[in-house]
């Protein structure tokens, strides 16, 4: 019978490598894709790993850049031990290395640095300032006109990572002056004695008021960064080698604003996505004796994630997730979910962690909340 099994399950996997073959003399594309990638899972899932590899390569092959397939393919490398093959997948474009994909950096010509010098007020930094440190606010936008700076993050265990070293031409500070409600997530320390032009908050919003395009595409990018920092947890082990895993992982995820007082996931209702927080603050209630009141639990804020309960369980909703203020939310379907899974032994065992406390939570707070309530309602209650 296991035989027969594994022969049924191997004849399934060869029935979709064709559709996926078919689909794509066909045109369709995206279909092909899809199907491919179902098998490349179920091939991770069986333990078939070099079959896995072909499989990606064949995506590849009709989508050179397909962010999914090639994060998976250099996961399944690292884990056969083909670092070499793994690196190649990583290997600069334009001129780029690992860690100026990792923190992006952006230059200006040493001509526009003069003209802007005219207009900009330059401020002096001594060897060893810090300008922009990690959990602080910072509300302007620095060019480096003379001198360098070294970028460093803290890990949540204490390791500090050097992500870039920048120069005369190098910007800095984007993120957290686009978006208010956010800490810097890295130092920012002078290696010298430097030079840098400064430009407020609102010097710059007026700025952009007359060009949206470009402040839409400075937000979009600054999100992006937000998004990599948030996922750090999640898929990140320790090792450096995995962070060009993250870019390609935030690709999958869409992202979008919240207004405040938006509801983002309701109590009783199917639920396919797993949310990261990117800025802004939410509150997650349940509801209490009767429909219209709400118990709190606890507040959400940048880089905490929800919808793991319905995600994991296929039940409905457990709570409300509602926005406390503004802010911008990235998703990720439940399929890409699966994916994951079947990728990265960690990803599951930590969303399961904060699935467990986030319900011991709901629960004690249920049981609190329905022990203050008058003796006459607990009794209509039974």
């Amino acid at each position: 019978m296991a035989d027969d099994f594994r022969h049924n399950r191997e004849k399934n996997l060869h029935s979709q490598i064709i559709l996926a073959r078919s689909q794509i003399s066909k045109r369709k594309l995206s279909e092909g894709i899809e199907t491919y990638f179902k098998v490349a899972t179920e091939m991770v899932l069986k333990g078939d790993l070099s079959r896995a590899i072909a499989t990606y390569k064949l995506i590849l092959k009709e989508d050179n850049y397909n962010p999914m397939a090639l994060t998976f393919l250099s996961c399944l490398y690292h884990n056969q031990g083909l670092e070499a093959e793994a690196l190649q997948l990583h290997s600069p474009k334009g001129g780029k290395n690992l860690r100026e994909e990792t923190f992006s950096i952006e230059k200006i010509e040493p001509s526009k640095i003069i003209e802007l010098e005219k207009i900009i007020p330059a401020v002096k930094i001594d060897k060893g300032q810090e300008i922009i440190t990690q959990n602080q606010k910072n509300h302007n936008l620095y060019l480096i006109a003379e001198g360098r700076f070294q970028v460093i993050h803290q890990e949540p265990s204490g390791r500090s990572v050097e992500l870039a070293a920048l120069s005369r031409g190098n910007f800095f500070g984007r993120l957290t002056m686009l978006l208010p409600n956010r800490n810097a997530t890295a130092t920012i320390i002078a290696l010298e004695p430097c030079k840098v032009l400064t430009v407020t908050r609102e010097d710059f919003r007026n700025f952009l008021k007359a060009r949206m395009p470009l402040l839409e595409t400075l937000r979009i990018a600054a999100h992006k960064r937000l998004l990599e920092y948030a996922l750090r947890p999640i898929f990140i082990s320790g090792d450096d080698r995995d962070l060009p895993w993250l870019y390609r992982i935030a690709e999958a995820f869409q992202i979008r604003q919240f207004s405040e007082q938006e509801i983002l996931l309701k109590e009783g209702e199917r639920n396919e996505s797993l949310y990261v927080i990117l800025d802004g603050d939410l509150q997650i209630s349940c509801r209490g004796s009767n429909r219209t009141e709400a118990i709190p639990i606890t507040k959400l804020s940048a880089g905490d994630f929800f919808g793991e309960f319905s995600l994991l369980t296929g039940e409905a909703a457990s709570a409300t997730v509602s926005a406390l203020s503004e802010g911008w939310v990235a998703w990720l379907k439940r399929r890409e979910v699966d994916r994951m899974a079947a990728h990265f032994p960690d990803f599951l065992p930590r969303i399961l962690k904060s699935f467990r406390a986030r319900k011991q939570d709901l629960i004690k707070k249920k049981i609190n909340y329905i022990s203050t309530l008058p003796q006459p309602l607990l009794r209509e209650k039974r």
